[in-house]
């Protein structure tokens, strides 16, 4: 591989991880290892108790926040 198309390639990666982040929208990040069992408002008082150890690409609420029902990342709180 050249070296231009190398740059080329490297360049066109950081700006697909720049298009799916901002994707997500806020309180969110996009990773390629979600969990299948993310934590929503209708089941954070009661989380799933079994879930595959599986991994898929997507959005993930980060820290305290989890998913409502439009997908939005918010507090329980908000719920």
């Amino acid at each position: 591989m050249s070296r231009v198309s190398m740059i080329i390639f490297v360049l066109a990666l950081c700006l697909a991880s720049i298009v799916y982040t901002s994707a997500c929208g806020s309180n969110a990040i996009y990773t390629d290892c979600a969990s299948p069992c993310a934590l929503t408002c209708e089941n954070y008082q009661n989380p799933p108790k079994l879930c595959p150890r599986i991994c898929i690409k997507g959005c993930k609420c980060i820290n305290e926040y989890i998913f409502n029902n439009n997908s939005d990342c918010v507090l329980p709180s908000e719920c």
